[in-house]
């Protein structure tokens, strides 16, 4: 899989929508798309574990479980590929769920490659690792944006952008909806004021 990987996520570099649209044709079984999502959010926990041990200092904001972490992360991920798919569904879009799932584990793969380089860099060149995560946030941006082009056969990116955006907000009130109900916001977990 790691041959098939590599030369794709290249592609996706230069030409993102096209790379998706490959994946997308390649036939990838759909019995490996949940494992896959589960393996990229244990390996994302994990790294985030030890990019916090690496960092000196005291921890900013509460500390969660690492269990906690990644069952909160699967469900945020599962609900933002469900919404990605239902927005661009509503605007016209042809995607399916299993290919915005498809799409988002390929994602998060090439952006867990990034965050090792990134890792890499923080212990050999702090102050390049600093403009590299920059980069890498705003490569996600642009990757997304062209795979929801991809997944909902949309021609312009605009429209995506849209899809992405409007997704992103129902997201974010869901999740806001859900902290009101659990208690759980701001100044919880020992950081209040004084």
């Amino acid at each position: 899989m790691l041959q098939l990987f590599v030369p794709l996520a290249r592609q996706a570099l230069t030409e993102p929508r096209e790379a998706a649209s490959t994946l997308l044709s390649m036939g990838v079984p759909k019995a490996a798309y949940w494992p896959a999502f589960f393996a990229l959010v244990a390996l994302s926990v994990i790294l985030n574990e030890v990019v916090a041990l690496m960092t000196p200092g005291p921890a900013i904001g509460p500390q969660i479980a690492p269990l906690v972490m990644a069952a909160l992360t699967a469900l945020i991920s599962a609900v933002s590929v469900w919404a990605i798919w239902k927005v661009g569904r509503a605007m016209g879009g042809t995607g399916s769920f299993d290919e915005a799932l498809l799409l988002t584990i390929f994602l998060q793969a090439i952006l867990f490659t990034g965050q090792l380089v990134e890792v890499g860099l923080m212990l050999i060149l702090p102050p390049i690792a600093g403009l590299f995560s920059v980069a890498l946030i705003i490569l996600a941006f642009w990757l997304n944006v062209n795979f929801v082009a991809a997944l909902h056969g949309f021609t312009s990116l605009w429209r995506a952008f849209g899809a992405l955006i409007l997704a992103t907000l129902g997201v974010a009130l869901v999740l806001i909806f859900l902290m009101t109900l659990t208690g759980i916001g701001p100044g919880m977990g020992g950081g209040g004021n004084v």
